[in-house]
């Protein structure tokens, strides 16, 4: 009785671990941008996009026409998928 007691703490405790964990966590390829990015000094678009997984940042946001035209505060576009 006491092994299966001590097998189910365990297992209720893993599961906790799971789910109590946030889901961008457990998504390590998965960017953890909102819908509307703020870049900051020293990003870059590729930088941008690559943090936050966009393929498509430069067609969300038909107002940048060069990949280096992204400066401090510059809002984009970041597409949730």
């Amino acid at each position: 009785m006491s092994k299966v007691v001590t097998r189910l703490l365990t297992i209720l405790f893993i599961l906790q671990l799971i789910f109590s964990t946030p889901v961008d966590a457990r998504r390590p390829g998965k960017g953890s941008c909102d819908e509307l990015y703020v870049a900051v000094e020293g990003e870059t678009l590729q930088t941008i996009r690559v943090k936050c997984n966009d393929m498509f940042i430069l067609d969300d946001n038909p107002r940048i026409s060069d990949t280096d035209d992204i400066g401090q505060d510059t809002v984009l576009f970041i597409r949730q998928t």
